[in-house]
């Protein structure tokens, strides 16, 4: 009865970093390859990329996005994704009639900032955090302060 979107792609935007692993991903072929291999630093460069402060990108955390790579069709997967970016459009998006919390890290290199906006025009009612410091991935960051704003949006009547 609720939406929470954290970063979310739905409109055209302009990334001042995409992530290497994200680009290679986008290639027919390199795909296709990167199924089979994907090196570990190519990973840790990818992690780094979309957090606001890469220092907090772990050899742990890294290590995780690692071994999830290693799961049976999440490469697979990956590719697919990224060969569908298709973007729903603004009408699609104004049809949304739940309450909505938009949860966005202001230092997104990825999905810009400026998306947060777009959103909240587009959805009625919709109320936005930003977390100044934090990156793409703003749950992962910082995730006391994602879950008190989340608690608070579930909480509110």
């Amino acid at each position: 009865d609720r939406l929470i979107l954290v970063d979310a792609a739905g409109y055209p935007f302009k990334s001042t970093s995409v992530p290497l692993g994200f680009r290679m991903a986008r290639i027919p072929g390199v795909n296709r390859l990167m199924e089979y291999t994907l090196p570990y630093a190519l990973v840790q460069a990818s992690v780094r990329s979309v957090y606001g402060d890469p220092g907090k990108a772990t050899p742990e955390l890294v290590d995780r996005y690692f071994e999830l790579t290693l799961r049976e069709g999440n490469r697979h997967a990956l590719a697919q994704r990224f060969a569908q970016m298709n973007f729903l459009g603004h009408e699609k998006i104004q049809s949304i009639k739940l309450p909505t919390l938009i949860l966005w890290g202001g230092q997104d290199r990825l999905i810009p900032p400026d998306n947060a906006a777009s959103f909240q025009r587009d959805i009625a009612g919709s109320q936005v955090v930003m977390f100044e410091a934090l990156g793409h991935v703003p749950h992962e960051e910082d995730p006391v302060a994602t879950v008190e704003a989340v608690r608070r949006f579930l909480q509110a009547k």
